[in-house]
C-alpha cells in the first residue's frame, strides 16, 4: 500500500558481519518475506546468529499466521466473518479480530471517517482483489457508503443490516502486523533493528552505532523527495496513490478511497507520518492521503500526529514545523510549513 526507500538497506547481504573494537562481533541479518501483498524486509544487528535465524523462523510463522487472520478475500478468520456477517447479519468476533477492530472503530471516529474499514465492498467492486472491475456495484454503494458506526458490537458478538458492509482492514493490519513484529524483537533483546513492510517500517536504535537513513518516495518518479536520519524506536508509514493503480479510460483509479464519495482520493500523491505508535502511524497517512492538502492541522491534532509530510498532485509539499527540523527535502518543489 504504501512506499518509502530505505536507503541504509539498499545492496545488502543476506548477512554482513562487523568486528566492533573488543566487543563481539556483531551482526547484520536480513530476511525477505512475502506478506500482506507486500515485501516484508526485517534487519536485525545481532551478535548471536542462532537466536537471529529462530528469531526471523519464528517471525515467518508469525506472519503467515496473521494471513490466515486478516486477510480480506482469501479463506481467514476475516473473510469468515464478513461472510457471516453478510448472510446473517450477526456474526461471533474471532479473538484474531477483536483488537483490531476496536482500533478501527477507533481511529474511524478520530480521522473524522476518513479511516473506514467498513467499506471493504466497494474496494473489492473496484478490482483491487482480483483484478475485475463491477462498475454497477461502485456505484450502487457510492450512493451509501457503510461506515463503522453500521456495526454494532455487543461483547464478541458484530451486528449490522448493511448489506454491503464488510470489513477490510487494509488500512490497519500491516501497521499493527510489523508493531508486533517490533514487540517481539524488544522482548527478545534485539535492541537495533528495521522491520520494513513495502516502506512502512518500524525502527529501532541504530546501524552499527549510526542513525538510519531512510528516503521517502517521490511519487511522480523513480527515486525520493527527502530524507531523514533516525536513531531509537520509531515508525515511518506512507500512503500513496501509486503503488495499487491503474487507468479507467483516462482515470487514475487507486486503492485509496475517499469514503465520502467512494470514489479515489485526489488532491494528495502521497502522506507520510513519523510516530512511535505504528497503527496510528498506518492510520494517519491514510486519513492525510485521503484529505492531508485540505485540513492538515485539523486532522493532524485529531490524529495525536506531529510529524508529518504532504505531496500534492500539483507537486507541491506541506510538511509540519516539527518534520522539517528532522528531515531533508532533496527536490525544488514549493513547500508549505505547516505550524
Amino acid at each position: 500500500m504504501h512506499r518509502a526507500t530505505t536507503y541504509c538497506l539498499i545492496g545488502l547481504c543476506a548477512i554482513v558481519t562487523l568486528l566492533a573494537g573488543c566487543e563481539r562481533r556483531q551482526h547484520l541479518v536480513q530476511q525477505h518475506l512475502l506478506e500482506f501483498g507486500t515485501i516484508i524486509e526485517i534487519t536485525i544487528i545481532s551478535a548471536d546468529l542462532v537466536q537471529a535465524e529462530s528469531l526471523l523462523q519464528q517471525i515467518e510463522q508469525r506472519l503467515r499466521r496473521q494471513r490466515n487472520q486478516w486477510h480480506a478475500w482469501e479463506d481467514s478468520d476475516l473473510s469468515r466473518f464478513n461472510r457471516q456477517l453478510q448472510q446473517h447479519s450477526t456474526a461471533e468476533i474471532p479473538p484474531s479480530l477483536a483488537r483490531l477492530l476496536e482500533l478501527s472503530r477507533q481511529y474511524y471516529d478520530a480521522s473524522g471517517g476518513l479511516f473506514n474499514p467498513a467499506m471493504g465492498k466497494l474496494i473489492a467492486a473496484y478490482g483491487f482483489h482480483d483484478g475485475r472491475v463491477d462498475a454497477q456495484a461502485v456505484a450502487a454503494i457510492q450512493l451509501d457508503i457503510p461506515d463503522m458506526h453500521d456495526l454494532s458490537i455487543d461483547g464478541n458478538i458484530a451486528r449490522s443490516d448493511d448489506p454491503n458492509l464488510q470489513i477490510d482492514l487494509g488500512g490497519i493490519a500491516k501497521g499493527y502486523a510489523i508493531g508486533l513484529i517490533g514487540e517481539f524483537l524488544d522482548a527478545n533483546g534485539i535492541r537495533d533493528y528495521v522491520v520494513n513492510a513495502g516502506g512502512d517500517l518500524v525502527i529501532a536504535g541504530s546501524r552499527f552505532g549510526h542513525p538510519w537513513r531512510i528516503g521517502i518516495q517521490n511519487p511522480f518518479a523513480p527515486g525520493v523527495v527527502a530524507s531523514v536520519e533516525l536513531e531509537g524506536k520509531h515508525s515511518l508509514f506512507t500512503s500513496g496513490n501509486y503503488a495499487r493503480n491503474y487507468y479507467l479510460g483516462n482515470d487514475l483509479q487507486h486503492h485509496i478511497i475517499d469514503p465520502r464519495s467512494g470514489k479515489p482520493a485526489r488532491g494528495q500523491s502521497s502522506a507520510t507520518v513519523l510516530g512511535n505508535d505504528p497503527v496510528r502511524a498506518d492510520v494517519a497517512a491514510t486519513a492525510l492521503m485521503i484529505d492531508g492538502t485540505s485540513h492538515p492541522r485539523e486532522l493532524s491534532q485529531s490524529l495525536e500526529i506531529k510529524d508529518y509530510l504532504i505531496i500534492s498532485e500539483t507537486r507541491e509539499i506541506q510538511i509540519s514545523r516539527s518534520f522539517a527540523q528532522k528531515i531533508d527535502i532533496l527536490t525544488h518543489w514549493p513547500v508549505i510549513i505547516i505550524d
